[in-house]
């Protein structure tokens, strides 16, 4: 086995003059290779992190460079105090054609990593460095706008900001000032107390953490004042950009990541390019291990051993054989989308997606009034309701619905993923809609949805919605999620607070899923007010937590009759 050469803080200097460093990991040897690239905020020497989706040593063994390299501002790396994505698309093209210069490349540059480093992929791309070939995204995001249904992913923005951005930031923000110390510990206890530092603090502008560091946080006050969708948004988003992108494409999602929505939003601008591929497997985000929350969906959904044929660094480097040298291996022939269905728990080759087979079909909320909790009588079919009768809640937002399980980023006492619901839904603020017992199994593969015709004495406020997969041992659990937030219930009416106990039309998004319900099962809605703190709080009050600390509670009444017939469509594969 030929020896591979380890190089340690590569410089890299950019057309502004900033240096970004690198470490190699290249053969030994006067041949020339083709590049793997792998751009990180992450700290490129920390090997759990930079090793997560592919092996650099395996990769360098078998003919490759791999380089990692701290994105400006971060680590080791000099250039501009990091802002989140800003810098990326022109130092991205730059240390694209800065590898492909290397006097042991061979001029042939790709592109790999997961998340952030998914996303800083696509901004090369767009910009269409020459010798870049191909890139290999995995649940990759697109953008910084961190609202959904026009809440603020509070759990995303604090979690990521303030623990794992913060730390370097205030490192080289104060390193060999007076105040180093005092901050660098305030920062410290801001982590380790992110309850009653960061997701409790009212109004959210004035936690102490965001002042820390020079100010290295001012990305988040940009974020949070940018709650609607505009030119901010559209200057850091790849979205808009995928008519120039003109790479092959082969990205990974997964079914409980946080950014499953905007990756399958992005998906479809380019998945009409040539060479392009889709895997999306059951997995939360950075995790590939085949149990993911309180289920084990088996070992061909590991990324050691996908589909019990190979693993994630293979899986990648024959990706880049094929593009970067040239090597006919298959790839391009094998199936353009490829989804695991979570209950079957079996991979499956699909000719797109979403599936053109798929019959949405509404299953309607019904009950005699008292749907709270899972001992309520709420029940959920495709029979459309016949009475008048509504059910009614109090949304207290000192006291909201923890977050438990689904796609987050919170810190790990939060588990992700699929877990048992039956402790959230014994509460009185959670209606609870269930179907009979299935006769049948039942597929539903594809985006989710739950139109909800409901009233509020508030001028604002939320609702949420669950869909839940119950097992015959009562355990139930979370499929997808979703939040609407009243005022913003019209995306051509941003903006627009609503009318006390004037009932309206919600659409809730609840992304999307493949999940097999299986016969002796039952199919559960849930219907709230708050998943916290994943979403922060709405206030009702009309007024954002983000300059607001006055709550007021809130009596929620959801509708279901035949002229309010709330219901949940679900994307029914005819089997």
């Amino acid at each position: 086995m030929s020896k591979i050469i380890h190089e340690k803080n590569v410089p890299a200097t950019m057309r502004d003059g900033a240096i970004l460093y690198s470490d190699i990991y290249r053969p030994e040897g006067e041949g020339k290779y083709p590049v793997l690239l792998q751009r990180t905020p992450y700290n490129k020497a920390f090997l759990p992190l930079t090793t997560m989706v592919l092996d650099p040593i395996a990769a360098a063994h078998q003919g490759y460079v791999v380089i990692i390299q701290d994105v400006r501002g971060r680590f080791e790396s000099e250039g501009d105090p990091f802002y989140i994505y800003k810098h990326e698309y022109n130092d991205g093209y730059d240390s694209v054609e800065w590898a492909a210069s290397l006097p042991y490349s061979d001029g042939n540059v790709g592109m790999y990593g997961l998340s952030y480093k998914g996303m800083t992929q696509f901004q090369a791309a767009v910009m269409h460095p020459p010798h870049l070939k191909a890139i290999f995204p995995i649940t990759w995001g697109t953008d910084v706008f961190m609202y959904r249904g026009g809440a603020l992913e509070l759990g995303l923005l604090i979690s990521w900001s303030l623990s794992t951005i913060g730390p370097n930031a205030v490192v080289k923000a104060k390193r060999g000032k007076e105040d180093f110390l005092k901050e660098f510990m305030t920062l410290v206890h801001s982590i380790d107390h992110i309850e009653e530092a960061a997701f409790n603090q009212l109004p959210i502008q004035d936690s102490e953490w965001l002042k820390l560091g020079d100010g290295y946080a001012q990305f988040v006050h940009d974020i949070m004042e940018h709650d609607t969708r505009n030119d901010y948004h559209r200057e850091i988003s790849v979205k808009e950009k995928s008519d120039k992108l003109n790479v092959p494409v082969f990205a990974i999602a997964g079914w409980y990541d946080l950014l499953l929505g905007q990756d399958l939003e992005h998906y479809e601008t380019f998945k009409h390019k040539k060479n392009t591929k889709l895997i999306i497997g059951p997995w939360a985000h950075a995790g590939f291990a085949p149990t993911v929350g309180d289920l084990n969906f088996g070992l061909s959904a590991s990324s050691l051993l996908l589909e019990l044929k190979t693993d994630l660094t293979s899986l990648q480097l024959k990706w880049f054989d094929c593009w970067l040298k040239g090597i006919n291996n298959g790839i391009t022939e094998e199936a353009p989308v490829k989804i695991f269905v979570m209950g079957e728990n079996k991979w499956r080759n699909e000719q797109e997606w979403p599936l053109k087979r798929m019959v949405y079909t509404p299953y309607y909320l019904d009950s005699n009034g008292k749907a709270n909790t899972k001992e309520g009588d709420g029940t959920l079919s495709i029979k459309l309701p016949q009475g008048e009768i509504s059910d009614s809640y109090v949304y207290d937002p000192s006291n909201p619905v923890p977050t438990l399980g689904g796609n987050h980023l919170l810190p790990m006492n939060y588990p992700r993923g699929p877990i048992d619901q039956q402790s959230i839904e014994s509460r009185e603020d959670v209606l609870v809609y269930t179907s009979d017992v299935l006769q049948e199994d039942i597929e539903v593969t594809g985006p989710v949805k739950v139109i909800l015709y409901a009233s509020s004495s508030a001028v604002d406020t939320d609702f949420t919605a669950k869909l839940i997969d119950v097992h015959p041992n009562q355990k139930a659990f979370n499929i997808v999620d979703g939040i609407i937030r009243a005022k913003y219930r019209d995306p051509n009416n941003p903006g627009s607070l609503i009318t006390p106990n004037e009932v309206y039309q919600y659409e809730i998004d609840l992304l999307s899923t493949s999940n097999l319900f299986k016969k002796g099962h039952r199919i559960r809605v849930e219907i709230s007010s708050s998943n916290f703190p994943r979403f922060d709080r709405n206030t009702n009050t009309g007024e954002s937590g983000r300059d607001s600390s006055v709550l007021k509670t809130a009596e929620q009444r959801v509708f279901h009759s035949e002229k309010y017939p709330s219901h949940i469509f679900l994307p029914v594969i005819p089997r």
